[in-house]
């Protein structure tokens, strides 16, 4: 069984004939704690007053923009916002007229597949397990260079390592990329769980594309809204490329009401901070080899105890009904931080199937 993404639910389901309901999910990185109440009380007031689902949504997402621009202190003509940062992806590609575009590896699966939507070649940049996955900056820079690349995706924190480089890293990598004539896409869909690794809006320059999620640290996946930011004529031109009315009118809601709840936010950010510690501790006692993360995921190599990923994957969802995320080719599990309960169970069900 291929699997493309984490949380893909209903084709597991599908594959092992089970009730994907009843599966506890550590493929996909989402927010254990659920969604804010506002967007809770969002829902509901949409299913009482039927007329905020029976008008066209703001095709501008004025108000949506307003904050985020306020948020990060830039003017909303640097703001971008669509159907999920995966559809933004796919734009900023096509609007950089990428043709030659350097990933580092491994990586999530959606740039390649953006690449590929765009013509573009995906030039694979390999980063180093005994290197924690770390970005070699200067490494890079010459690879895009040698290669003649015209662009570069990049991963802050990283996927699927988790493994965090600083803004200041970043931003240096950026500007030696763009004098070599290599724009920057930076994928930041993580970054909430590590703001200080988060790009100053405000100081980008040039071809270099930031993109943030709104669906994974909020935990509302199932309303696709992402945004990204940009120099204001890159911005413009991104903007230019979107489909009519982007973004759905609960989508402009929610993500305007999530964005200024720093109460949930702080609780987020304790919650994960301590139960990702706790579960790292407890997967290395199971024997593996746990990579340093920044993130709410954490990724790990079970090779000392276990040859076979998809058999250790497959056997999980079978016998005790949890689902983890393994790559094709790759020798490295990668699963979510949830609640401590639910840690604790893959932590069992782990050591049962590695032993």
């Amino acid at each position: 069984m291929t699997v493309t993404h984490g949380g893909d639910l209903p084709s597991i389901g599908r594959a092992f004939a089970c009730d994907p309901e009843s599966l506890l999910d550590f493929s996909a990185n989402i927010n254990p704690l659920g969604p804010p109440d506002a967007v809770r009380a969002l829902l509901r007031a949409a299913a009482e007053r039927p007329s905020i689902l029976a008008a066209y949504p703001d095709p501008q997402a004025r108000d949506l923009v307003a904050g985020l621009a306020a948020r990060h202190g830039v003017s909303g003509s640097r703001i971008v916002v669509a159907n999920g940062s995966a559809a933004l992806l796919d734009v900023s590609v096509r609007a950089l007229a990428t043709r030659r575009c350097v990933v580092p590896v491994p990586a999530f699966g959606e740039y390649a597949r953006a690449l590929a939507g765009a013509g573009a070649e995906m030039l694979p940049f390999p980063l180093r397990a005994e290197d924690d996955f770390a970005l070699d900056s200067e490494r890079l820079a010459a690879f895009a260079r040698a290669s003649g690349a015209d662009a570069c995706i990049l991963s802050n924190p990283h996927n699927p390592s988790g493994h965090g480089t600083s803004a200041v890293a970043i931003a240096a990598l950026a500007g030696e990329l763009a004098r070599g004539g290599c724009a920057s896409i930076v994928d930041e869909a993580f970054v909430d769980y590590a703001p200080e690794l988060g790009l100053s809006a405000a100081a980008l320059t040039g071809r270099t594309v930031v993109l943030r999620s709104l669906t994974k640290f909020f935990a509302i996946p199932g309303l696709r809204i992402g945004y990204g930011f940009a120099p204001e004529p890159l911005a413009e031109r991104i903007r230019a490329m979107l489909p009519s009315w982007p973004v759905g009118t609960l989508e402009q809601r929610a993500a305007r009401a999530v964005i200024g709840d720093g109460a949930y936010a702080q609780a987020t950010l304790r919650h994960n901070a301590a139960a990702r510690t706790a579960l790292v501790r407890d997967l290395e006692a199971c024997g593996v080899r746990v990579f340093p993360a920044a993130a709410n995921f954490v990724l790990f190599d079970p090779s000392a105890r276990c040859a076979d990923t998809t058999r250790l994957r497959d056997g999980l969802v079978r016998e005790c009904g949890i689902v983890i995320r393994t790559f094709e080719g790759l020798p490295y599990v990668r699963v979510a931080v949830r609640r401590s309960a639910e840690n604790a169970r893959l932590v069992a069900a782990l050591a049962g199937c590695l032993q």
